[in-house]
């Protein structure tokens, strides 16, 4: 009887310990604190690890990006900036590009020059508009290629 009366009382004191839905003893209040303080610095050193690695960025222009009305000059040259600036392909600072749209008689493809501007605002001296790239858009599903590197042989840009 004594040994039942023990394990009971044993019972009790580990019900008393533990809580009540779970079973698993209770966490003191300091220990809650320093868990959630860690908890805290953890996804706070993640949110900056993500945006230092672009991640944040990338996501926000996914999910913001507007569709681009591929019939409208303006738009397109607005988007392929975008692109250069975001695929990094060229220094030149954007205010100083210059976009030369080359067969635009309402067809589906359109070429777009890319050329390099010189003036007071630019840095460079030079009087004329050197060709850096060409993109070829095609206006119907909105692929955009380029010749970057090889003139005249176009190859997807994304």
């Amino acid at each position: 009887m004594s040994d039942l009366n023990k394990t009971s009382k044993d019972t009790v004191k580990q019900n008393e310990q533990s809580s009540r839905l779970t079973g698993r003893p209770h966490r003191s209040v300091k220990r809650r604190i320093i868990q959630r303080v860690l908890v805290a610095l953890l996804f706070s050193a993640g949110v900056i690890g993500a945006n230092e690695m672009g991640w944040l960025n990338n996501i926000s222009q996914q999910l913001t990006k507007q569709k681009v009305n591929w019939l409208d000059n303006k738009q397109v040259t607005q988007y392929l900036r975008e692109v250069i600036n975001d695929q990094k392909l060229s220094d030149t600072p954007s205010k100083c590009l210059v976009f030369v749209i080359n067969n635009d008689n309402g067809g589906d493809i359109v070429d777009m020059q890319v050329r390099e501007q010189h003036n007071n605002l630019c840095t460079n001296t030079r009087s004329d508009f050197p060709l850096l790239f060409t993109f070829r858009v095609n206006r119907t599903d909105g692929n955009i290629q380029i010749d970057k590197g090889t003139p005249n042989h176009f190859y997807p840009i994304h």
